[in-house]
């Protein structure tokens, strides 16, 4: 309410209707013309006061700022142009970018819909208290942080450099280092680091879509390198790639495949790194969420010459609502980053960041991860095996040793079916989506992501029993559209 009386107030400054000077009427008798409370109107009258609009006199009232009415006036008498002007001109840059509809979004589905569209990590309810508990005492503290470090919080770059030694086998500097507001951030610093408008950047194919849109949006020319059972293959793609500055690939857990890239083919990768004067991004997208078998030598580790920029995220290993990540640079572009990154912003939020170092340091970070991949593996179990028993061969997936979804492929069903099999999988009350948007040229049979990370045991065997109905449904029809052709 107060708002509104302030607002009109104001149209009536700028319009000239409360003169230079001018007295307004006491607060008590505004509250009474407005058939509003006193304090309404001194809420409305100290938001003017603080826009300047109006100043005090003491013992006399609230009165019309001189300056601002004479500054209204003079807009009151400013002429309209003839023609109204157009729309401000871009940058090329804004006008390669693009708000992708993401199915990525959070949608609400009903109550009794089971969602393997969503990727969702439901956080641990120890994990929160922990991350209460850390904060609470950091808010204790007389040396409460203030204002955020570029390069990130000394507390957090340290205990992010345990961890990656003892998880990772990672021997990494606290000064390489850099905290940044997630791993998109990150691609965004590469982009405008490395990389000039027309250079070429090796994109794994498939992949998620922002890693594509980001170099695109860069002005970069993206050439997609196919992903097979160990990884994409260097050289199988060399010769498209000749002039490439940057690779951007996912050794670990390669998204949406899960494939992991064999030491081999990392090797040969930064070889061919070596001799062609480009550098490397290694997205450790979502692989400390292993099923029993240990992650094999980052790209980092086995580097030797400063080539490969590591990339990695902390929102999915605890919690989506934590927006941090960091990234591991070569000594010789630490300067260059850093003064890149200081053009977007003075720092990562610096509360979040103690927070984080303290439940690393405490130990806490990891029995999450270890919860974390406790929970996923009987889930990646109950859809996959359930899938594999009804579908048998119908049914391929890849890359099953980490991460919380399955990429399935039906080579049975061709592209065109897809629509079909998501509208009868969510007749029976799941939720599905495709695995065409991560591709650059989609295949020509069906394939899916499915997200089991936020689904219970129980229902991803519900799931996976309607899956297959669906799939079998979808497959009469396609059959029967197709007499002559074998079943």
């Amino acid at each position: 309410m107060y708002v509104q009386i302030a607002g009109s107030i104001r149209k009536d400054i700028d319009s000239g209707r409360f003169q230079n000077g001018a007295r307004l009427p006491g607060s008590r008798s505004m509250a009474v013309a407005l058939g509003v409370s006193r304090t309404v109107v001194l809420m409305a009258y100290d938001q003017l006061k603080s826009e300047g609009y109006l100043e005090s006199r003491s013992g006399s009232g609230a009165y019309v700022n001189t300056r601002v009415a004479h500054e209204s006036v003079l807009r009151t008498f400013v002429e309209e142009p003839r023609e109204a002007p157009g729309a401000p001109r871009l940058s090329r840059l804004a006008r390669r970018a693009v708000l992708p509809a993401s199915p990525d979004a959070q949608t609400t589905v009903p109550g009794d819909v089971i969602d393997l569209a969503q990727p969702r990590i439901k956080s641990d309810p120890r994990s929160l208290k922990a991350w209460k508990q850390h904060l609470t005492a950091l808010l204790r503290r007389r040396d409460t942080p203030d204002f955020p470090e570029l390069q990130g919080a000394v507390a957090l770059r340290r205990a992010v450099a345990g961890y990656l030694a003892i998880e990772r086998s990672i021997e990494v500097d606290p000064d390489d280092i850099l905290i940044v507001s997630g791993a998109q951030q990150a691609r965004d610093l590469i982009a405008r680091v490395l990389l000039d408008e027309g250079d070429a950047v090796g994109v794994e194919e498939p992949c998620h879509w922002s890693v594509r849109h980001t170099y695109e949006a860069a002005g970069a020319r993206v050439v997609p390198c196919g992903v097979g059972a160990q990884g994409m293959d260097i050289d199988r793609h060399g010769t498209a790639l000749d002039g490439a500055r940057l690779i951007n690939v996912s050794p670990s857990f390669q998204f949406p495949t899960g494939v992991v890239m064999s030491e081999e083919r990392r090797k040969a990768l930064l070889r061919w790194a070596y001799a062609h004067d480009a550098c490397v991004v290694e997205d450790d997208f979502d692989c400390e969420h292993r099923f029993g078998v240990r992650s094999p030598l980052s790209l980092w580790s086995l580097d030797g010459h400063g080539r490969v920029v590591h990339v990695s995220s902390f929102s999915r290993s605890m919690f989506p609502a934590l927006p941090l990540g960091y990234m591991l640079v070569p000594r010789s572009l630490r300067e260059r980053f850093l003064a890149v990154k200081w053009l977007a912003d003075r720092g990562s939020i610096s509360m979040q960041q103690h927070v984080l170092a303290a439940c690393i340091a405490s130990g806490q970070y990891l029995r999450d991860l270890r919860r974390i991949a406790h929970r996923l593996a009987p889930r990646h179990n109950a859809l996959h095996d359930t899938l594999r028993t009804r579908l048998g061969t119908a049914m391929t997936v890849t890359g099953s040793v980490a991460g919380g979804s399955l990429f399935v492929h039906f080579s049975r069903l061709p592209r065109d079916a897809t629509e079909r099999l998501v509208e009868e999988t969510f007749a029976r009350d799941v939720r599905i989506r495709t695995a065409e948007r991560f591709h650059r040229a989609p295949p020509d049979h069906v394939t899916l992501v499915l997200s089991y990370a936020g689904v219970t045991e129980a229902n991803l065997r519900r799931a996976g029993e309607r899956i297959a109905e669906a799939y079998l449904a979808t497959e009469a029809i396609y059959a029967a559209s197709r007499p002559n052709e074998p079943a």
